[in-house]
């Protein structure tokens, strides 16, 4: 919801990327208020509006998300005051898109150890690629005998 409703995610994350950017310890204190107090008076309303709604099962699924929301809005504004902590789980729902897809083609794995190799794989290409390598250099280079590890921190 724009206006009166939730914080726009996009002004909060643009805020906190200007942040980055800046290199400032924290995000406009002030900013950040106003956002939030938007973000808790949508939360109110989407509890208010959706708690004598009838579902047939239970609560509706407006109430117990503006509920769950509630309950856990210092993780939902967590990258505000931490800034190593990313806006978006974008970067986690990629990395197992693939299971998810492999496992709604094939109906399932079919054994523990298949996940695990994938897995294993995966984890393997995504971090060389995570650290500038390409992912084809880095099969050549496993399966060469000589495989890429990151540099030691």
């Amino acid at each position: 919801m724009h206006g009166g409703g939730l914080a726009h995610g996009g002004d909060l994350i643009h805020e906190v990327n200007t942040t980055r950017v800046a290199d400032q310890a924290t995000p406009d204190a002030g900013l950040l208020t106003r956002l939030r107090r938007r973000f808790d008076q949508g939360v109110a309303v989407g509890i208010s509006t959706n708690l004598s709604r009838p579902w047939p099962k239970g609560n509706h699924p407006g109430l117990q998300l503006a509920k769950r929301l509630k309950r856990k809005a210092h993780q939902v504004w967590l990258f505000t005051t931490r800034l190593d902590v990313p806006a978006t789980n974008n970067g986690s729902e990629s990395a197992i898109r693939g299971f998810k897809l492999t496992a709604k083609v094939q109906g399932c794995w079919r054994t523990l150890a298949t996940l695990q190799r994938h897995c294993r794989i995966r984890s393997y290409l995504v971090s060389a690629r995570n650290h500038g390598r390409r992912p084809i250099d880095a099969i050549r280079d496993a399966l060469s005998t000589n495989p890429w590890m990151p540099q030691a921190a």
